[in-house]
């Protein structure tokens, strides 16, 4: 009986997620920001209820480049609905989208759908946006952060981005793909030859525009071995740049929102509101 009702609980995790911020947080669900004719260029929106001039955050969602949306663990874990709905919960706007992903499309395609969804959101919710992702979300906002070019490309308003919050980022490719034969087939997969070219670390400079990371104490290996470096370099550089290290896995670092043991929406939104 109670292994039935612990599967029943968290099976219902992201809708009482809803429920309990239904007071404090709007949701606004399956938003198109492309021509609405494919399924994967949609968005979620989770606002503070009752408030204007809130600034957004973009949430790029994981899953190295081929996998996941923005919605796909929501109905047992919540993601990414409770990144939305902590951050909104602290008066910050966040829209989770999807993007068409690898095979089906290329990466370059994967970055025109962020730069698409991030100038929907520009043009509806101002110019006080933030782009933030985790894992391969957090590799595109740190590639998009250190060669905004990419975006300018786009036709994006950069100047309507304020900083960028890569969570557990993937920011050298060619050392991912050296930690295990999966990972090179990946990359492979995914950036071809291009590894360094499509590595963050490529593009380290020092008037990026603020940067806040997040890894985990159990973060993966590759992951905890590349992100202190660049960060040593980046200060060294002198970008606005900010690291912090919350306990947990690579997965507890987005799990984490919105739950007890949220180490990163205060600390984000604060950080946000000091842009």
């Amino acid at each position: 009986m109670v292994r039935w009702l612990l599967v029943l609980l968290c099976a219902c995790n992201g809708t009482m997620e809803t429920y309990f911020a239904q007071d404090v947080v709007d949701e606004v669900l399956d938003q198109p920001y492309g021509d609405g004719k494919n399924a994967r260029q949609y968005l979620d929106l989770f606002l503070p209820r009752d408030a204007t001039g809130f600034p957004m955050v973009v949430f790029v969602h994981g899953g190295f480049w081929i996998h996941q949306d923005r919605d796909y663990f929501e109905p047992v874990v919540g993601l990414y609905h409770n990144v939305g709905i902590a951050l909104a919960r602290r008066g910050i706007g966040v829209a989770t989208i999807s993007y068409r992903l690898v095979p089906d499309v290329t990466f370059e395609a994967e970055l025109d759908d962020v730069a698409l969804a991030t100038s929907w959101v520009r043009e509806r919710y101002g110019d006080r946006i933030v782009i933030a992702g985790h894992s391969a979300g957090g590799h595109i906002a740190a590639l998009l952060a250190l060669d905004e070019d990419r975006l300018v490309a786009r036709g994006v308003e950069t100047a309507a981005i304020r900083g960028y919050v890569p969570l557990s980022p993937i920011l050298d490719l060619a050392q991912m793909a050296a930690a295990d034969p999966d990972d090179a087939a990946i990359a492979a997969e995914v950036f071809g030859d291009q590894l360094a070219a499509y590595s963050p670390v490529t593009y380290l400079r020092g008037d990026a525009k603020p940067m806040l990371f997040a890894i985990g104490s159990d973060d993966l290996p590759f992951i905890r071995a590349q992100v202190p470096p660049a960060i040593d370099q980046l200060t060294a550089l002198g970008a606005d740049v900010e690291l912090r290290e919350v306990a947990g896995t690579h997965d507890d670092v987005v799990l984490d929102f919105d739950q007890d043991g949220d180490q990163l929406a205060a600390p984000i939104a604060d950080w946000i509101g000091r842009l």
